[in-house]
């Protein structure tokens, strides 16, 4: 029986693709004329905080392809738009290789840059893809296929307001949170360096925050204050602030479990496809750290007999998940914030986003 694996992923291409698409969007004429003439190491024009998210989104690449090392799998499933399906069988048929597969794909996401920037960009995304050899292989061999289980882009561009809406809302309000409790405590611990990327042509935004130590001090103290006598003060000061929040967050919800059947769906239907044409005996499934939980649910306990051929496995995933930390604290902070706002409202969290379509991180990750 063929084994299955899920591996929450952050796409180091993604990382790079975020970075240079934020410096180059920053460049007059001149500039971009001027880095044409020598486009070379660009990394080093970018902001501080974005150079961090890209050293430690190398080190979560090296410790996905030491998982790809000891899994050594014949498919690879990929959280790319099943728009692209032209570019999913050039690779299954072999017409092209893993370089141009990755070359490909962003060739075909960066259309919405203009020239220069485009030129610009392309060189360093191929520079980039070319130090990142191995990306979705193992040692010993290439992934037979690789299949797509992604949104449609015309759903994906839907769900974008929604997830910027909900992103700069939870900044806001962990801001009114931060300035309430300074006014009763001075709190110790200070925000690292964060770094956030708007949602682009990829439809990823890239989030990067050394926040976690802050963030753990300000709800610890948050928690002690809201249980005294001090409560009236904040739910009095943060109570508009946390109604806004909730339906936000609550929006959001709504739009990912949704976006999760979807993917679900699909990931179901390539299983049928796989298991009609090939024998292979380990298969992995990439997904999003914000999709882990709801997709190993659903692969754990869904009865459709085109998963029934398959034995889904657990791995040891912890190291994994603390080199991600600063990448997926940004979705603990969305999911702490709900709950403080649900507690300020006094009201209690809906059934429906209690479940495993809820979860933005994983237990495991703040173990």
């Amino acid at each position: 029986m063929p084994k299955l694996f899920l591996i929450p992923v952050i796409n180091v291409l993604d990382v790079h693709d975020a970075a240079v698409r934020e410096w180059l969007s920053g460049l007059d004429d001149a500039a971009l004329k001027e880095h044409l003439g020598y486009p070379f190491k660009l990394e080093r024009f970018f902001p501080e905080s974005a150079r961090f998210a890209l050293i430690n989104g190398n080190k979560v690449h090296d410790e996905i392809l030491s998982l790809f090392n000891n899994i050594d799998p014949q498919a690879v499933f990929l959280n790319i738009s099943t728009d692209f399906y032209e570019l999913e069988n050039k690779y299954n048929k072999r017409l092209i290789s893993p370089h141009e597969f990755w070359l490909e794909y962003y060739e075909n996401i960066s259309n919405d840059i203009s020239e220069p920037a485009r030129t610009l960009y392309r060189i360093y995304l191929n520079e980039i893809i070319y130090k990142n050899i191995r990306l979705i292989e193992s040692k010993e061999r290439l992934p037979l296929n690789v299949l797509f289980y992604g949104l449609n882009m015309r759903s994906r561009d839907e769900l974008i307001p929604v997830y910027e809406e909900v992103f700069n809302l939870v900044e806001e309000f962990t801001l009114q949170i931060a300035r309430a409790v300074n006014e009763i405590m001075n709190l110790r611990e200070k925000p690292k360096r964060l770094w956030h990327s708007s949602f682009n042509a990829t439809r990823v935004g890239i989030s990067y925050e050394e926040t976690e130590k802050f963030y753990d001090e300000l709800l610890i103290r948050l928690k002690r204050l809201l249980k005294y006598k001090t409560r009236d003060y904040f739910v009095k000061s943060l109570l508009e602030h946390a109604k806004i929040y909730v339906e936000s967050h609550e929006k959001f919800l709504d739009h990912k479990i949704r976006e999760d059947e979807i993917k679900f769906s699909n990931i179901t239907e390539c299983m049928k496809i796989l298991g009609s044409q090939i024998e292979l005996s380990e298969i992995v499934i990439l997904c999003e750290p914000v999709d882990y939980t709801a997709i190993f649910n659903c692969l754990k306990n869904n009865m459709d007999p085109a998963l029934s051929g398959f034995s889904m496995q657990e791995i040891s995933l912890t190291g994994l998940f603390e080199k991600m930390k600063p990448f997926i604290q940004k979705n603990r902070i969305m999911r702490c914030n709900y709950e403080i706002a649900m507690d300020i409202l006094g009201r209690e969290i809906p059934k429906k986003f209690t479940g495993p379509g809820a979860i933005l991180v994983p237990k495991i990750s703040w173990c």
